[in-house]
């Protein structure tokens, strides 16, 4: 007797078992929208996340995994990736957002042709054509590659509205230093600065005009 309920027993547990179904599909990772973000340098990055579903277990979506390389303080092109697997072991498909981290200042990025006036305490005046850059680690600041009649160094500035500063900086070669500093203003178009420039013991004072091309 007890022999005969030990059989169907173990019968019945190997029915249940052979009836249960092999999980073998992989969850889905849906992420919340957009795929493709732009992100202003300088501003705390905050993810817009994702879920994820498993035709098994349900919504899953608290055992996501994020690998996020956004670096907010850098200009560049960066993944937000997620990823989440199952009881069963089966791995969702990756879902990959890319989030562009942008400085603002590019909108006056472009060709300019240069016009310097010295007025103060001699009259002199130099033309050149120059390339405006945007800084890759400080939003709205831009960047000229040549400034002071082309002495062929970098010289940044920082706009707000409609105002551009040019903070005291010191530029300098093999053989001389200038200093500088001065403020003007910017729209897409046209950039004017008025500014101090002081070489050893000369100190004078140019009128900058920047013209896109």
């Amino acid at each position: 007797m007890k022999k005969n309920l030990l059989i169907i027993i173990i019968g019945s547990l190997l029915i249940a078992y052979s009836c249960k179904e092999k999980d073998d599909v992989p969850p889905v990772i849906t992420m919340n929208p957009p795929d493709t973000l732009n992100h202003i340098l300088n501003e705390p990055y905050v993810d817009k996340g994702a879920t994820a579903q498993d035709e098994t277990e349900g919504n899953i979506s608290s055992e996501i995994y994020v690998e996020n390389t956004v670096d907010e303080n850098k200009l560049g092109t960066y993944t937000v990736t997620y990823k989440v697997v199952d009881e069963a072991g089966n791995e969702a498909e990756p879902a990959v957002r890319i989030v562009n981290v942008i400085n603002l200042g590019w909108v006056y990025m472009g060709y300019y042709s240069v016009t310097e006036s010295q007025v103060y305490p001699d009259n002199d005046t130099c033309q050149y054509e120059i390339v405006v850059g945007a800084d890759s680690t400080v939003n709205y600041r831009i960047l000229f590659p040549d400034f002071v009649c082309n002495f062929g160094q970098e010289v940044y500035a920082d706009v707000s509205d409609s105002i551009i500063v040019v903070p005291f900086q010191i530029i300098e070669d093999s053989l001389s230093a200038i200093t500088l500093q001065g403020m003007g203003t910017i729209n897409d178009s046209i950039i004017s600065i008025e500014y101090t420039r002081k070489t050893d013991t000369l100190t004078s004072l140019w009128r900058a005009e920047f013209i896109r091309l």
